[in-house]
């Protein structure tokens, strides 16, 4: 566990650091970004939906339709979460001006980039189709209610439309070539070549990451004394209290002692979900967020995304492996 996520921390950190200076932020992330996007991210999902496909289907079907809606549960969830939050007004001094930006902050987290490659390396293969379900949830409420509610004006009302995008045909063209057997025709020198080229993917992703993070404008962070209370509901206590809910939950049904004490398995079932729940509960705001409002939104929303962006992701790099680490373990 300790090795995964050292990788995690320490890839993005590399990121910051590679593209922190403004020249090769400019020329240099831009392209890095577009094939690690929509070349390699949209490789990883058709070659590990064809790889661990057999896997995740002989252990029950049913996942792939529990992930998927679990994927709209956790944004549903955190969604209604922020909403209540701010009419108990835990968070004095947000301004009316960037409440909608708030409210994505909490509510859209970092699905895919951050928790694939932990649970790649800290779960059995065949969870990681099923969390491909758990992204498909995401991108379709991302690149569909997310861009509308940056991008609609304010008198016009919210308009509901869905942007096609890399990532979301490789994970259809993924389910796609899997379900229906056609994976297994692909010639085997490029099946291979695309296994072995993917493999390399969640490097990339997270690299990429810190590229971002890099070059994200953002307000000074004291002049937004919101994000405190922010940092402390959405990366301690959300998380904190997934993970009671799920040992509750795990003990009721499955019983057994409070410390497994022994690897995770495929049939161990709970032990997986109750680590992807927790891992999912404890990312950080998603990335793309940084990338739709600099493309779609104002310079302001910007700034005030890109602040909450660096307090979170901060407080995520000592709490999430806390989190992910008493998943394992409890």
């Amino acid at each position: 566990m300790a090795e995964a996520l050292l990788r995690l921390l320490g890839l993005t950190l590399l990121g910051y650091i590679i593209f922190k200076p403004r020249v090769i932020y400019r020329r240099v992330l831009p392209p890095f970004t577009f094939i690690m996007i929509n070349i390699m991210f949209p490789l990883y999902s058709i070659t590990r939906y064809g790889m661990n496909w057999e896997d995740a289907v002989s252990a029950g079907p049913f996942w792939l339709i529990l992930f998927f809606m679990l994927g709209v549960s956790t944004l549903a969830l955190q969604y209604g979460g922020v909403r209540l939050l701010l009419k108990w007004n835990v968070f004095p001094g947000l301004r009316e001006e960037n409440r909608s930006e708030f409210i994505l902050l909490f509510a859209v987290h970092n699905a895919g980039y951050i928790p694939l490659p932990i649970l790649q390396v800290l779960a059995p293969p065949a969870v990681t189709v099923y969390m491909f379900s758990y992204i498909l949830a995401f991108q379709l409420i991302f690149w569909s209610f997310v861009i509308s509610i940056i991008t609609s004006d304010s008198g016009e009302g919210i308009k509901i439309r869905i942007k096609p995008n890399m990532p979301l045909a490789g994970l259809l063209t993924g389910l796609l070539l899997a379900s229906t057997g056609l994976y297994g025709h692909i010639p085997e020198i490029l099946r291979n070549g695309g296994e072995f080229i993917s493999a390399y993917a969640m490097d990339g992703i997270l690299i990429v990451l810190g590229g971002i993070l890099a070059g994200i404008p953002h307000d000074k962070l004291r002049a937004h004394r919101e994000f405190v209370p922010f940092v402390i509901w959405r990366q301690i206590i959300w998380p904190g209290g997934a993970l009671v809910l799920m040992v509750l939950f795990r003990l009721a049904v499955q019983g057994g002692g409070l410390f497994p004490g022994t690897p995770i398995t495929l049939s161990d079932s709970w032990r997986w979900l109750q680590l992807v729940v927790v891992l999912e509960a404890a990312a950080p705001p998603g990335t793309n967020l940084g990338i739709v409002i600099k493309a779609f939104g104002s310079r302001e929303q910007l700034n005030y995304a890109g602040s909450g962006l660096i307090a979170s992701y901060a407080a995520a790099a000592l709490f999430l492996p806390l989190y992910v680490w008493l998943a394992l373990t409890i």
